[in-house]
């Protein structure tokens, strides 16, 4: 039941953030309760991940950060196995699997986390990271 309803919190969350139009990095949704909600329930949903990603990036054992932002939620699909090479990742040929960036603020820097849940768990883990 948990994955199911974390998978709808994703996919709501990501037709409401992409329906807003074009927004500048870390700027908040504006003005609309729902959305404001609904970025920060995944956040906090994707919040032991992003701690665990910047105590990787860091090497801290409490890394301390801010103004936290949903960037980008994009759902993929791997390839169906017709004929076509499948993609290198874990989740099931034909199956959907997201990617959501993070954006956050850190000593003064903004820093891009990217995260992925394309293992047979549906856990997210992080795919790559931009410091800025």
């Amino acid at each position: 039941m948990k994955p199911r309803f974390f998978i709808c919190l994703l996919l709501s969350g990501g037709l409401i953030l992409s329906s807003s139009g074009s927004s500048t990095a870390y700027a908040g949704p504006q003005d609309k309760p729902r959305e404001q909600q609904l970025e920060k329930a995944m956040l906090q949903l994707l919040y032991p991940v992003i701690r665990s990603a910047l105590q990787d990036i860091y090497k801290e054992t409490y890394p301390a950060f801010g103004c936290e932002r949903i960037l980008a939620i994009n759902e993929r699909t791997t390839m169906k196995e017709d004929n076509q090479q499948a993609r290198p990742v874990d989740a099931v040929h034909g199956a959907s699997y997201f990617e959501i960036t993070v954006g956050l603020c850190k000593s003064g820097e903004k820093i891009e986390l990217r995260f992925k849940n394309d293992t047979p768990t549906a856990q997210y883990y992080l795919d790559l990271f931009h410091v800025r």
